[in-house]
């Protein structure tokens, strides 16, 4: 397995998407042609990856929305 590599930007820069993009590209290439050997049909993985992808996004967001409710009930004194 290779090494994905770090950002060399900082996080404001418009091309940081675009880099972190590259970073990944070679790694993601590497699993869907895994996948796709193992017997998984190409349409197939990249749907998959999408709902995953989709679904961590939405997981992040509840945490951070759990994590703010907690906040205001710790600073409100009922936690």
């Amino acid at each position: 397995m290779s090494k994905i590599p770090p950002p060399t930007i900082p996080e404001k820069d418009p091309d940081r998407f675009l880099r972190c993009q590259d970073a990944l590209h070679i790694e993601f290439q590497d699993l869907v042609d895994r996948a796709v050997q193992a017997g998984w049909k190409p349409e197939e993985v990249l749907v998959s990856l999408i709902e995953l992808a989709d679904n961590q996004a939405l997981m992040m967001e509840a945490n951070a929305e759990v994590e703010a409710a907690l906040n205001v009930l710790k600073r409100r004194g009922f936690l």
